[in-house]
């Protein structure tokens, strides 16, 4: 009895507060983890959000982000052996070569393709579902909150093409798939909302911190983020 008297209490302050949804832009500071490049630059998305509870709710929302940079074979090759075998390199290009003929098998490009630059695309689609809590402020229309919860990032970065394309070379097995990059991330986010009485609308402020994980998931991606959302 007890069960069925607060879900109908919870339910009730759902439908009474009602759901939200909207948009959000930003900025957002991070790595392309399979070139080692900055890949800060605008972010966009959308997200819903569902109380349940005067001062709890769950926000799903769903970002995406991508970079261009220009970056040699040489570049990516020498942080890639780095990461994969430890293999320092020292700027001698016939070391690195010699490195990638003798201790791995693979064929070699030609030297001029080695040191020209290549333009690598990263993109990111990002996934996650918060637990966010206000913390009370009387009858101010202002309410910082905090939250915390799961996601997972849905990487792209055609750098990868290239140690394909090398792989391939060396053993006739194009194994290593450029697309299938899907890292789980941990979630955290600090901001303030606004929303005045009686209007069905409120604009927020925050910062969301998200940590993927697995190998070559890259470091902590950090966003600034502006948004609003329609709904009481």
């Amino acid at each position: 009895m007890r069960k069925t008297v607060f879900t109908l209490l919870l339910t009730a302050t759902v439908v009474l507060a009602g759901p939200g949804v909207g948009g959000r832009v930003g900025y957002t500071t991070s790595d392309d983890p399979f070139t080692g490049l900055s890949a800060d630059g605008p972010i966009f998305g959308g997200q819903l959000a569902f109380p349940i509870m005067p001062i709890l709710g769950i926000e799903i929302s769903g970002t995406y982000t991508s970079t261009e940079s220009d970056i040699s074979m040489e570049s990516y090759l020498s942080n890639y052996l780095k990461d994969e075998y430890g293999f320092e390199y020292n700027g001698n290009i016939d070391e690195l070569r010699s490195y990638m003929k003798n201790e791995l098998g693979w064929s070699l490009p030609a030297e001029a393709d080695m040191v020209k630059n290549y333009t690598a695309t990263y993109h990111n689609l990002g996934l996650a579902g918060i637990l966010r809590a206000d913390i009370p402020m009387g009858s101010s229309p202002f309410k910082p909150y905090v939250g915390g919860g799961g996601g997972v990032h849905f990487v792209v970065s055609d750098a990868d093409a290239m140690l394909a394309m090398l792989h391939q070379q060396a053993t006739g097995d194009p194994a290593i798939d450029p697309y299938d990059h899907i890292f789980p991330s941990a979630e955290g986010v600090i901001g303030m909302s606004f929303k005045p009485v009686g209007v069905p609308a409120s604009l927020f402020g925050e910062i969301r911190l998200s940590k993927p994980f697995g190998d070559e998931a890259g470091d902590a991606i950090v966003s600034y983020f502006g948004g609003a959302n329609l709904g009481f």
